[in-house]
């Protein structure tokens, strides 16, 4: 097909742009995005994989910089790959403005179990100081034990989100940082191939309120799939097929 617009019709790889993961501060939960088409258009329907949460993720594609989600519209990225940043191979990006916040973004392959019927290659993004702090924390632990696993993924749990309260009074809020775990590690996917080339799908439609409290003294813990954090030595050989195909 011809390019009369300035560039192609044709549909992208796999007929779609990547679906979304999306983690929740405010609440310690993580969703997946799904498209849905009412007949007037597409809207955003979210799908709560707290309890379930188990994926391959791409940490040596993750993408660092600046992000912006102006509500009602397409997310503004200024990214470039973390492994160059830490190579000094490349500088890190500009802030393109004062409303964007420092963030990353990297894919993950969910398990059957997560995914459904749905496509399982997602991305998931964030800027919240919780979020991040959740992801570094797992991704440190990728960095040191990486070298055991040469050319496999992490697979990431869910194993709880810690309350951090921030602000007195008036201004005091109460945001959860996830606990990630690493469970073992499994041979990058095919449906995962290591050259990233398709932008994620804008979030059109927020995400519900979370039933979690924002501000005031009490904090209602959001579902945790142990009581504590449980640790999990990581083994190379799992057999991981059933959860992820």
């Amino acid at each position: 097909m011809d390019d009369i617009l300035g560039f192609t019709l044709e549909p992208a790889a796999g007929g779609e742009f990547t679906g979304l993961c999306k983690y929740d501060a405010r609440s310690g939960r993580i969703f997946r995005v799904e498209r849905v088409n009412t007949g007037n258009g597409f809207v955003s329907e979210p799908v709560d994989i707290t309890a379930t949460f188990r994926a391959v993720a791409d940490f040596d594609n993750m993408q660092s910089g600046w992000m912006d989600f102006p509500p009602g519209s397409a997310p503004s990225f200024a990214l470039v790959p973390l492994a160059a940043i830490t190579a000094g191979t490349i500088e890190r990006p500009a802030q393109p403005s004062i409303k964007h916040k420092h963030g990353v973004r990297f894919r993950l392959k969910l398990s059957k179990a997560c995914s459904g019927e749905s496509k399982p290659i997602r991305e998931i993004a964030g800027t919240a100081k919780a979020f991040l702090n959740g992801i570094a924390e797992v991704y440190r632990e990728y960095t040191v034990t990486r070298q055991n696993y040469p050319g496999q993924l992490p697979v990431l749990t869910l194993v709880s989100a810690l309350p951090v309260v921030s602000g007195t009074g008036a201004t005091r809020s109460t945001n959860y940082q996830p606990k990630f775990h690493i469970d073992g590690w499994k041979p990058r996917p095919e449906d995962m191939p290591a050259v990233v080339t398709q932008p994620a799908m804008a979030i059109v439609t927020p995400l519900p309120p979370p039933t979690a409290p924002v501000t005031g003294a009490q904090t209602v813990p959001p579902p945790n799939r142990y009581q504590a954090p449980v640790p999990i030595v990581p083994q190379a050989n799992n057999n991981l097929a059933d959860d992820f195909g």
